[in-house]
């Protein structure tokens, strides 16, 4: 499928969910690191996707299919292409229980027997 067509899917699949997609170009001066931040947000109570109007539709494709991996979609009928897609950007689970913080390894000095 064409990663346009994908992106229109996904699009209406949250739409369908009311959950609206706002794609805006975002001000570059407001960037945590590199580049703005986009997703799946709550504003004045409702939650909205906002899109970068600037990323690459890949990257816009990620951003609104990583949104759609957290809300529940099980009840909509999506294509087999956009059901993989939202399953492929899945948050990674730890394996933790709820509420741990996994923290990264500690530095340790080489092994000298």
């Amino acid at each position: 499928m064409e990663l346009s067509r994908l992106l229109d899917e996904l699009v209406r699949a949250a739409e369908r969910l009311g959950v609206p997609v706002r794609t805006e170009p975002f001000d570059p001066g407001l960037a945590e690191g590199r580049r703005p931040r986009s997703g799946l947000c709550t504003v004045r109570g409702a939650r909205i996707i906002l899109v970068d109007a600037r990323s690459p539709v890949p990257d816009r494709v990620a951003i609104v299919a990583g949104a759609l991996s957290s809300l529940d979609h099980e009840s909509l009928y999506l294509a087999p292409v956009v059901r993989a897609t939202i399953s492929a950007y899945r948050p990674v689970t730890t394996g933790l229980p709820e509420g741990t913080v996994a923290l990264p390894l500690r530095r340790t000095k080489p092994y000298d027997p």
